[in-house]
């Protein structure tokens, strides 16, 4: 049996898949709102549960965050700038795959991985080492602010 498309699951997955600063699911709740206003805080945590779980779109989990949802499932990477918060997808080489000789001899399959970097971003201080992020990457988060 095939799954209905609500008007509310529609709106959270235009929300997070045109999203480019992985929002919570606080956030998609208060932007799926501007189009529906009668949605429910529960309605969007089911629909960003049922996405994921149909691989829609992905949780990000970072450290000492609260998960966000990003709409970008080719494979990446990404930056937090420790300062701003701005989070940055980084492109992964074609083909790459996660390979640990460790844990392949260990018995562990390994079938994915995550990298997240941590420091400071361009805007927010002097980077260290190469000025410019990879031709590819997408910035994704929110500017900076004056403070």
């Amino acid at each position: 049996m095939r799954e209905r498309q609500t008007r509310q699951l529609a709106a959270v997955y235009d929300i997070v898949s045109a999203a480019h600063d992985h929002p919570t699911a606080e956030e998609v709740f208060a932007r799926v709102r501007r189009r529906l206003p009668r949605v429910s805080l529960g309605t969007v945590y089911r629909n960003l549960q049922k996405l994921a779980a149909q691989q829609r779109v992905r949780i990000v989990h970072l450290a000492d965050r609260t998960a966000r949802y990003d709409g970008m499932l080719e494979s990446h990477d990404h930056f937090v700038c420790e300062h701003c918060g701005d989070l940055t997808d980084l492109p992964r080489a074609r083909g790459a795959t996660p390979r640990c000789p460790a844990l392949s001899a260990a018995g562990y399959g390994v079938r994915a991985h995550a990298v997240t970097f941590y420091g400071v971003c361009p805007n927010c201080g002097v980077p260290r080492g190469p000025r410019a992020l990879p031709d590819r990457a997408r910035r994704r988060g929110r500017r900076p602010t004056n403070d």
